[in-house]
């Protein structure tokens, strides 16, 4: 990745555990994403709300969310929670609704990934404008 940006440091917030954390997830990204990645915006927004909810529906508390911009090099949004179980992907119908978490990071993203630790899992993914 490219340098770190000059207009956005690392910030991370911690999200309710609860179906709000997603709401909370988008709001701490719009307050925080530099104006150089507002093309990725949309992309964030969806992409950081599954993996907040995700994090609520199949993780542990505590859940925090992280953004991390890297200038050129595009800006990475991480999720953790204190769960180490892996995201599944599924294989869901035009009908289904839920289930589509991983499949949307994969498509959307340049690239996603999970780091487990001893405290947890963190989900993330890295979009370039």
């Amino acid at each position: 990745m490219g340098l770190m940006c000059d207009d956005t440091p690392f910030v991370e917030v911690r999200l309710p555990a609860d179906l709000s954390a997603a709401r909370h997830a988008r709001s701490f990204l719009r307050r925080s994403l530099c104006v150089h990645q507002s093309r990725v915006m949309d992309r964030a927004l969806l992409l950081f709300s599954e993996m907040a909810v995700n994090a609520v529906e199949h993780g542990a508390p505590p859940v925090t969310a992280a953004l991390d911009c890297e200038g050129v090099g595009g800006v990475r949004l991480a999720v953790h929670d204190g769960s180490p179980a892996q995201p599944v992907l599924h294989e869901v119908g035009p009908e289904a609704e839920s289930g589509r978490g991983v499949n949307l990071l994969q498509v959307l993203s340049e690239d996603w990934g999970v780091d487990v630790d001893p405290r947890g899992k963190t989900v993330w993914c890295v979009l370039r404008p």
